[in-house]
């Protein structure tokens, strides 16, 4: 189930994450693993763990729903998770996950003004 947040700064962000998905599955219509339709954007680093990354196309990754499930199987210890981390590592390289932890401690104030600029950036790349 869905959480609604009736805060103004809530309601940006579910518009933000909304059009992230709706824009990076444009631009990534295949899945980055296994080459199926794109069913989502996978965030790397979890949402709730780095609000830096949260938007950064570096974070994300396209998957269908199967390569998408075993991202999520990773607390379950299921081999085909490390597998696809695993995958995933080698292809994007040492540089891509220096730069995804160096950033993902950083710190950003996420305000109206934020989640505005986001949102007006993602709507761009909509309507370009």
């Amino acid at each position: 189930m869905r959480k609604h947040s009736k805060t103004e700064n809530g309601q940006l962000q579910m518009k933000a994450d909304r059009l992230l998905q709706q824009v990076f599955t444009k631009l990534f219509p295949h899945c980055e693993m296994c080459g199926q339709p794109v069913s989502c954007a996978h965030h790397f680093i979890e949402k709730s763990k780095s609000n830096i990354l949260r938007y950064d196309f570096r974070n994300l990754v396209p998957v269908c729903q199967s390569c998408h499930t075993k991202f999520h199987n990773k607390f379950g210890f299921s081999k085909g998770t490390y597998d696809i981390i695993d995958a995933l590592i080698r292809k994007r390289g040492k540089k891509w996950l220096n730069y995804i932890e160096k950033t993902r401690h950083k710190l950003i104030k996420t305000d109206k003004i934020w989640y505005n600029a986001i949102i007006n950036s993602l709507e761009k790349e909509i309507n370009g």
